[in-house]
């Protein structure tokens, strides 16, 4: 649901060269009125098999590997609760890859919420959680360790999403662990790493 006035971004699949359409559907007003659609794309061709790159000097590493905005962060509205991560909108099956070294705490799919994702007990500490993974697309098991920059799964949309974009959370005091775990802002780190 979007307000009207407002400057929109979405991100979509991954498109050939062509035209193609835009379907808007508004609903709730009694009267519909014309307005103004702008349709801006970059088409950007991916090398056949990229490598992961290498990390910063300060060892992080933006876990989207591709073009990105970023979406809905801490404390928006949800059905029932409020956003607790960052949502990172990118083309569906863009590499999610580790921020920084750990280990694989969980992968897991959950069909009403998550959808197909990853959980990472980072070097620092910290958990990592990774949601909406692409359907077949993660690469990673419970006890594997990762480095930074190691491909955990694809952008994807699954589970309670709607288009693709990978929602990203930070734990301290583990992931869901006890009462003393909690969720903070990533976007810090994400807007750090984001070079």
């Amino acid at each position: 649901m979007i307000r009207t006035g407002r400057r929109v971004s979405i991100g979509l699949p991954r498109l050939e060269p062509g035209r193609w359409s835009v379907r808007m559907r508004v609903s709730g007003l009694s009267r519909v009125w014309r307005g103004r659609l702008v349709v801006h794309g970059v088409h950007h061709s991916a090398p056949a098999t990229p490598a992961p790159p290498p990390p910063p000097a300060d060892g992080g590493v933006f876990p989207v590997q591709g073009w990105h905005i970023y979406g809905d962060g801490i404390g928006a509205k949800r059905k029932g609760h409020l956003h607790e991560g960052q949502d990172i909108i990118a083309a569906q099956g863009t590499p999610v890859v580790a921020p920084l070294a750990g280990t694989i705490s969980y992968v897991d799919y959950q069909a009403g919420g998550a959808g197909y994702y990853v959980v990472e007990h980072a070097a620092d500490g910290r958990d990592f959680f990774f949601a909406h993974c692409q359907k077949d697309s993660v690469a990673v098991v419970p006890g594997e360790p990762v480095s930074a920059g190691q491909r955990l799964c694809l952008v994807g949309h699954s589970g309670d999403a709607i288009g693709p974009h990978l929602h990203f959370e930070i734990w301290v005091g583990g992931w869901r662990v006890d009462a003393n775990s909690h969720f903070i802002d990533p976007l810090p780190d994400l807007r750090s790493w984001d070079r």
